[in-house]
């Protein structure tokens, strides 16, 4: 827990510590925030007046009926502030707005334009982000920031989408300066798993959380948290597990990933593929991600409604990613594995019930691990986004200290 000071210099250093605190615990009294940050009782009492008057915290009424003088709670003042999140996935774009709680006020998806042109998404997110705004009747000085998650490799420093895989022409796109000219906000720019990852740990509450969340969508990667810190990576880069063998005597596909590799098994693109092997489905046009990921939610649809062919080549899928999870629980030693993305709620139904066990086989050090799908749902990545915009403005942090 981080620990304020009582010095005045550092007064925003300090608005920041005891804000952090009545976001993760709503409720809170004044004496819960001077005994969790260590500042003097006019030092909290300065704080959540200044909080109170800019409309980031409010009191509620107490609760129960204890002898004398209740303490008040202290929660956030959901609309006091907002964020928008938006996820690039080659075949979809979605956006959503938060409240300064984190809850999800309103959100979007569209197909993310297939020209090769960056421009013409940039322009798309600037049009649906304007119509969430007007849509919720909300201005833009009460917006934080608008958070973009995205396919690696990026320069997250500079703002540069460098050269992503599934992204052609996408090389050097300054993508944080482009998307503030568009829109006038503060952009901040994260990879997609990273992003999916703070999500998901935002939802787990209270605790120690550790665990690795495996992201499914366009393309697949995994984040993980140990002691509930996301790790980035030393340039915030980490998660690059496509090619990550998980079955060596995998069919050769006609496409640019590694044979057997956790890509092969489980991405739209390879899925499709052996579909349309096997007589399945007319093999799309594999350069459009949009007509790609259609014709995955197609052979998800034909398993769930009990064709043979197409739920055994997602139970080889879901025996192959069981490979990869084991691979990363036994060099990691975690107890939790969490999956989740756009694919994730198609590719649920077959996987869910059969992962766990598959996985387990896989174990060197321990029995077993708790294996869940993200409890954020398809917008985790978005939501991330919006969740890290909030953090950088709004959480403590140590650069505030630095003076100028």
């Amino acid at each position: 827990m981080r620990r304020g000071s009582n010095q005045l210099r550092l007064a925003d250093y300090n608005q920041a510590v005891v804000l952090d605190l009545v976001r993760r615990s709503p409720g809170v009294s004044r004496a819960d925030l001077q005994r969790e940050s260590g500042l003097s009782s006019q030092t909290i009492s300065n704080i959540t007046r200044r909080l109170i008057d800019d409309r980031l915290i409010r009191e509620s009424a107490p609760a129960g009926s204890a002898r004398g003088r209740p303490s008040i709670p202290l929660v956030i003042d959901r609309d006091g502030a907002y964020s928008v999140g938006v996820h690039i996935d080659p075949a979809r774009l979605t956006v959503v707005l938060l409240d300064l709680e984190g809850r999800v006020r309103l959100g979007r998806q569209e197909r993310t334009p297939q020209a090769t042109d960056p421009a013409r998404t940039t322009a798309v997110i600037a049009e649906v982000v304007d119509g969430l705004l007007n849509e919720a009747d909300i201005a833009t000085d009460r917006v934080l920031g608008l958070g973009i998650a995205a396919p690696g490799p990026l320069d997250v420093d500079a703002g540069l989408l460098l050269d992503p895989p599934q992204l052609p022409d996408w090389r050097n796109v300054r993508l944080r300066a482009d998307l503030h000219e568009a829109t006038g906000l503060p952009v901040l720019l994260d990879k997609d798993v990273t992003a999916a990852a703070t999500a998901e740990l935002r939802s787990c509450g209270a605790g120690s959380n550790t665990f690795v969340f495996l992201y499914l969508g366009s393309g697949v990667g995994a984040s993980i948290v140990l002691d509930n810190q996301v790790v980035r990576g030393t340039t915030n880069n980490l998660g690059e597990v496509g090619d990550l063998v998980v079955d060596p005597d995998a069919e050769q596909l006609e496409w640019s990933g590694r044979r057997g590799g956790l890509a092969a098994a489980c991405v739209p693109e390879a899925l499709v593929l052996q579909a349309a092997r096997v007589g399945l489905m007319p093999l799309p046009n594999l350069n459009d991600y949009v007509a790609v990921d259609d014709a995955c939610s197609a052979l998800c649809d034909l398993a769930s409604a009990g064709d043979a062919v197409a739920s055994r080549l997602l139970e080889r899928a879901a025996r192959r990613v069981a490979v990869g999870l084991g691979v990363l629980v036994n060099l990691l030693d975690v107890e939790r594995v969490v999956l989740g993305g756009p694919l994730w709620s198609r590719l649920g139904p077959a996987f869910l019930p059969v992962v766990p066990d598959l996985v387990a086989r896989e174990l060197v050090a321990r029995e077993r691990v708790l294996v869940q799908g993200s409890a954020v749902g398809d917008q985790v990545a978005a939501v991330g986004a919006g969740e890290l915009v909030m953090d950088h403005f709004l959480a403590p942090r140590a650069s505030a200290l630095m003076m100028g």
